[in-house]
């Protein structure tokens, strides 16, 4: 990490001021986040931008309209994790037999299993017809940012949690694998904004389990203080990205840095001349995955210009 010039972290330093701090020491990390639609940071809806993997499905933003305020559970797990049968399940008896409406993403397996891996128990979508929404995709930013959405079960993808945070919802964390274990622990002890399913003996997360974190999330003697917590990264979250905000001041800096430190690259961008290959730099960007990305000057120029317009 010592080689490279810059190393961007998708986070602000706000929210993980220690880890931020002694990472400095080992490379030339700087936050950048948290990069989320400008929608959930205050913005206008119609400045957000995005590439959609997959078409969402509006119809459940319809169906949160006619919801109460902070009633609904709202469960996803991603577009890659794949849930046994059994924990199929257990989720769709906790959430049948809960006293609040949910709304469940389950992206139906591209190969169904025999086993039924993956997908809703048999007559769970017709019971719960008058309570729940089944969808296969939906726009999450827009869900979450609705004021009936009362707490997120997620698998606790970095991505994910950076919107939930954004957004204010608490969490049910349920993490699977790479980062996920690590950001549920900082959910449930660091930020302190949710709860962590606990799976049996057989390594399962049972009904009861899941019923009863939906109790304490929403009800329990702790929730108060989950949107206390919440509420204070929110403002951080969006203070960090507007101007003269931590966030916005590493942008600027490196902006400035590429100005400054590669006239030659610039002068090419405006000549419509190719970089040369000593006007390559190196990027890492830290956040969801380590991703290491060689750009030229002029493609790094424009896509800097562009951040500093969304921000």
């Amino acid at each position: 990490m010592k080689k490279h010039n810059w190393v961007f972290a998708h986070s602000f330093f706000e929210l993980e001021k220690e880890v931020i701090d002694f990472m400095s020491g080992l490379c030339p990390i700087r936050p950048v986040g948290p990069l989320v639609p400008l929608s959930l940071l205050g913005e206008d809806e119609k400045l957000d931008i995005g590439v959609e993997l997959w078409k969402p499905e509006d119809a459940c933003l319809e169906w949160l309209n006619n919801q109460a305020a902070s009633s609904v559970i709202y469960v996803s797990f991603g577009s890659v994790l794949v849930l046994s049968a059994k924990q199929m399940e257990d989720i769709a008896t906790a959430l049948k037999n809960c006293n609040h409406p949910f709304l469940w993403v389950v992206k139906p397996p591209e190969f169904p299993k025999p086993d039924g891996a993956g997908q809703l128990p048999n007559g769970f979508a017709e019971e719960t017809k008058n309570k729940g929404f089944i969808a296969s995709r939906c726009p999450q930013t827009k869900v979450l940012a609705h004021p009936a959405i009362a707490c997120f079960i997620t698998h606790c993808g970095w991505n994910s949690l950076s919107e939930t945070i954004v957004s204010g919802v608490p969490v049910i964390a349920y993490p699977q694998w790479t980062d996920q274990p690590t950001n549920a622990k900082l959910v449930t002890d660091v930020f302190k904004i949710g709860l962590r399913l606990r799976p049996n003996s057989d390594g399962i997360v049972s009904t009861e389990e899941v019923g009863k974190c939906i109790k304490e999330i929403i009800s329990g003697p702790k929730s108060e203080d989950y949107k206390t917590n919440l509420m204070e990264l929110k403002l951080a979250a969006r203070k960090a990205v507007t101007g003269g905000g931590s966030s916005d001041m590493n942008v600027q800096w490196l902006v400035d840095e590429i100005i400054k430190g590669n006239s030659c690259g610039r002068e090419r961008l405006l000549s419509g001349k190719q970089p040369e290959e000593e006007d390559k730099v190196h990027i890492v960007t830290m956040g969801n995955s380590s991703i290491v990305c060689k750009l030229n000057v002029h493609v790094l120029l424009l896509w800097m210009n562009h951040l500093r317009m969304q921000l």
